[in-house]
């Protein structure tokens, strides 16, 4: 290649996407490695934080919450251990919130796995409302073996694109109240406060008027095939960011483009993602189309390699 020749924007991308897929594989020996040390050591981890994101909403307030001492596992990479007991201090799951309930993938994870803790939380990210997810968790986690002494949740920008206009919600003046409210949060689990977020009557109605109107399944509403409801279009370059940041690992380019094919956790992080605004939603009625194809959103202070290290399954 002639290095004084100039790469067209094309080619630009292309190439930062490859790169990015490379970045998936050589850091997670480190993880891994970072875990065993801990391990040979037999000290008993403080903080012990399991996320899942997409957007980089959830992997943010974890690392808040981490703080400098603290943990930070991803559930996508963590749900393939073989051997999943964990123990710590505190052991907290930081997801977002899906038609007011956890991710499937995160259900599975807790679901499969052994937790060994003197305290243990959930934190929520969500963009309009919570209703039934503190609820909803408190009962899954008891039917686990797990006893949560906090539960609360953190409004940020809500990227479900086939309702809500990222540009909109950007001008939200909540976007003001994201710090303040981790600071209360993250002092309440500094002092191991017990607290659960209470569901109120009108939560109830918005859950139940949503759920006879979607027909989705109350348990796992969002899982689904990704080729019912994403597809690449002719702006796809073939750069890989989709196959890599996708926790299912769902998307394989074929002929030089993007193909979704397997299950689908409707994340969209290969939507969000996508360096040439390449992918789309295939209208689900009776979910509207998306009323702005052209704004898609990653979290501040998160960055592409952050989240295909968190997701990539290859």
């Amino acid at each position: 290649m002639d290095i004084n020749k100039p790469l067209n924007r094309r080619k630009a991308l292309k190439i930062m996407g490859l790169g990015a897929l490379g970045t998936c594989i050589p850091q997670l020996p480190a993880i891994a490695k970072d875990r065993k040390e801990k391990k040979d050591r037999k000290e008993k981890i403080k903080r012990m934080i399991f996320y899942f994101s997409a957007t980089g909403n959830s992997l943010y307030v974890s690392r808040q919450l981490a703080g400098d001492n603290g943990v930070l596992l991803s559930i996508p990479q963590e749900i393939h251990n073989e051997n999943p007991v964990y123990e710590a201090e505190e052991i907290g799951i930081v997801c977002p919130v899906y038609c007011f309930l956890p991710p499937a993938i995160v259900q599975d994870f807790i679901a499969r796995s052994t937790f060994k803790a003197d305290y243990f939380f959930t934190i929520g990210t969500f963009g309009a409302h919570t209703t039934v997810f503190p609820e909803y968790v408190n009962n899954f986690a008891k039917e686990h073996g797990i006893k949560m002494n906090y539960i609360s949740a953190v409004q940020m920008v809500d990227t479900y694109l086939p309702y809500f206009d990222v540009e909109r919600e950007l001008a939200d003046p909540k976007l003001k109240r994201i710090p303040e409210r981790l600071a209360a949060i993250t002092a309440a689990i500094n002092n191991r406060e017990e607290y659960i977020l209470p569901v109120t009557g009108q939560d109830r109605m918005i859950y139940e008027g949503y759920y006879r109107h979607s027909g989705r399944d109350r348990k796992r509403p969002t899982v689904t095939r990704s080729e019912k409801i994403v597809f690449s279009t002719d702006a796809c370059i073939g750069c890989g960011v989709c196959e890599s940041i996708c926790p299912h690992g769902s998307w394989s380019l074929v002929n030089g483009k993007g193909i979704p094919e397997g299950d689908c956790e409707n994340c969209l992080a290969c939507v969000h993602n996508c360096p040439q605004k390449a992918i789309s939603i295939i209208p689900t009625p009776p979910e509207p189309e998306e009323p702005n194809r052209n704004v898609r959103y990653r979290t501040p202070n998160v960055k592409l390699g952050d989240l295909i290290r968190s997701n990539c399954q290859s």
